[in-house]
């Protein structure tokens, strides 16, 4: 997907607004302040983040974090592709005080009202515009041992040094979705293995754990064990298909599983299936492969040998309807016609 940043006026002539400085100069990073440059720069353009990365030097992964950074952090918002400066609002003005009144006789005092049952904490709003800064940071690494070892642990797992953006998503996690530093760490080493490194994927499934409550190593290791399957069933069906990488939506992720766990179909039938969905809609689709599979599956069709015998004797029977109806035709024609006058 290309990202181009509409900026309005600012495309013709290469300023930085006044909150960039007053607000985030000090806590920004390099690649952050480079990429936001580099935006107001070449406001107006179409681009990519490895074409951004690629220019600026840096991975596509750093890209994206630092896309998502000036996001979070409200100067910036995001509507599908399209990034645009996010309004700045105004700082409320101060209301007259209205005059004091004669005060009135206290009422009195009510009974004591029965403790009310605590509600469970709600998460914070999904797309949050600002995350933890660099004093808050530095403030619970000094006070706490766990995430100081959260935070160490990542670069290690990630394999580069973490930027603002990542180490904010990290405290985000721990403090606001409760999830424990070792529950943290197994969701880490999970997003390398499928390959999704960035602050926004790491962030989505972080807070989706926490929303089906896992929050214990066993838990974790549950539902690592049923995505790690999830994950395998559709890499069969995107080969089998001819697919580009990319990640299934759920209908389809629980499609694959249906097709290569509960009905055990091999790799030649999906084939076989995609086959018939491409000559019938031009495309992949999931819905139709769907159908496709459900039909052999009803039939008991597992192997491509019984596909191709059940195939040759529906051609076998829909010859034989043909040749009765062409041979009642000719019966027909037989028959005593009224002699000419």
């Amino acid at each position: 997907m290309d990202y181009r940043l509409d900026v309005g006026m600012w495309n013709q002539v290469f300023a930085v607004p006044c909150a960039l400085v007053d607000q985030h100069l000090k806590l920004a990073g390099k690649e952050q302040l480079q990429v936001i440059l580099w935006l107001l720069r070449f406001g107006g353009q179409g681009f990519s983040p490895e074409e951004l990365a690629q220019r600026l030097g840096m991975s596509p992964d750093s890209a994206r974090d630092a896309l998502d950074y000036w996001c979070d952090r409200g100067l910036l918002r995001c509507s599908g592709a399209l990034l645009s400066p996010m309004p700045q609002q105004e700082e409320p003005r101060p209301q007259p005080q209205p005059q004091k009144e004669a005060a009135a006789p206290e009422p009195a005092a009510a009974p004591p009202s029965p403790p009310q049952p605590e509600t469970p904490k709600a998460l914070p709003p999904k797309k949050r515009l600002l995350r933890p800064d660099g004093e808050h940071m530095a403030a619970r690494m000094a006070e706490s041992e766990g995430m100081r070892f959260l935070l160490q642990e990542a670069e290690s797992v990630l394999g580069r040094t973490l930027s603002p953006a990542m180490s904010s998503v990290l405290v985000t996690i721990t403090d606001d979705y409760g999830l424990p530093v070792e529950v943290t760490v197994m969701l880490l080493h999970y997003a390398v293995e499928s390959g999704h490194m960035g602050t926004s994927y790491i962030d989505a499934v972080a807070r989706d754990w926490a929303e089906n409550g896992i929050f214990s190593v066993e838990a974790a290791e549950e539902k690592l064990q049923a995505l790690s399957r999830e994950r395998l069933a559709w890499q069969r069906v995107s080969t089998a298909a001819g697919l580009n990488r990319r990640s299934p939506s759920k209908k389809e992720a629980e499609r694959a599983c249906r097709w290569v766990y509960a009905w055990s179909f091999s790799d030649e039938m999906l084939a076989c299936a995609y086959d018939e969905c491409a000559e019938h809609t031009g495309k992949f689709s999931a819905a139709y492969m769907d159908k496709v599979l459900t039909g052999w599956h009803d039939k008991g069709i597992q192997r491509p040998e019984e596909l191709a015998a059940a195939k040759a004797q529906a051609k076998a029977e829909e010859k034989t309807a043909k040749s009765y109806d062409i041979d009642e035709l000719m019966g027909m024609s037989s028959l005593d016609l009224p002699e000419e006058l």
